[in-house]
């Protein structure tokens, strides 16, 4: 954590810009500013994102916290829970990068460990995963880590956050190719609201526990099906904060429907153990086992 000078309070700028960073540096971009009603990225307008592949194939998107730990949804790993099957690209616009490009694959990191949030039940809350990487990441002008903090109540009702990823970009509608990173600006929308949205259409569902609504009322920008596991970021003062995790929705931008994402900030306690001590979850086992 970083020092600051004063004793910050839950919420205060000094709280969410300067001690809540969880590792440093983080946040920052080179390049200023499809899914759902998005546009194509440039080429470092989002350093931190990542594919997660497993054999080498595009499943989910991730994020990039430090040298050796990305943060990704839990339940992109329905299919497999081996590491070795899994690695994760950073530094590339497209999800499928040509076999001669050399630089593609000297940026794909094998994966070392999978840690899914204990209380993960196969569907949220709880949907996030940490991984651990075989080997550290070379950070380049394409390739940064993004910030985390503990409170996200600086960024609520923000209207100007954004949602990356190489999912679809309609329902039913794949992202054709050369599949480039798609870009999307949406708001973040409270618990309150969001429930009222989702009441007043057809699927019931409650917004609860770790969940957090993106998106826009009226419907047309969202995450889609393969964006899951991808960053909701904000900008605060010149950095950039990952506030959620694409987790679930029902269909991509209908009206009433946003996006549901896992705020993370709600698990920062988490991953700061975690990558203080990646051994914890196993020696929490040993020691029920005494």
């Amino acid at each position: 954590l970083l020092w600051c000078p004063a004793s910050p309070s839950p919420g205060s700028s000094c709280w969410g810009r300067v001690v809540a960073r969880a590792l440093r540096p983080c946040g920052h971009r080179t390049i200023p500013s499809r899914v759902v009603g998005g546009d194509d990225a440039k080429l470092g307008s989002w350093p931190w994102q990542g594919s997660l592949r497993l054999w080498g194939n595009h499943v989910c998107g991730a994020s990039l916290l430090s040298r050796r730990w990305v943060l990704t949804a839990a339940h992109c790993f329905e299919k497999s829970l081996d590491p070795y099957e899994w690695t994760v690209q950073f530094g590339e616009l497209t999800s499928m990068p040509s076999i001669w490009n050399l630089q593609a694959y000297y940026s794909r990191y094998q994966v070392q460990n999978i840690f899914l949030n204990p209380n993960f039940k196969g569907v949220a809350p709880y949907d996030i995963a940490l991984l651990r990487l075989d080997s550290s990441v070379t950070y380049t002008n394409l390739i940064q880590p993004i910030c985390i903090v503990p409170s996200t109540l600086e960024f609520e009702n923000r209207t100007d956050c954004w949602v990356t990823g190489w999912g679809d970009i309609k329902e039913e509608e794949g992202l054709p190719s050369p599949y480039t990173l798609q870009e999307v600006q949406v708001s973040i929308i409270n618990t309150t609201m969001c429930n009222h949205l989702f009441h007043e259409s057809d699927f019931r569902y409650s917004i609860w526990g770790d969940m957090v609504c993106a998106g826009e009322a009226e419907g047309g920008k969202d995450a889609c099906f393969g964006d899951s596991g991808g960053p909701l970021v904000c900008d605060l003062e010149g950095l950039w904060y990952q506030i959620g995790i694409v987790s679930w929705g029902v269909g991509c931008g209908r009206p009433n429907q946003p996006g549901v994402y896992t705020n993370v900030s709600q698990h920062f306690n988490w991953i700061r153990r975690l990558i203080t001590c990646p051994q914890l979850p196993k020696l929490l086992i040993a020691l029920a086992k005494l």
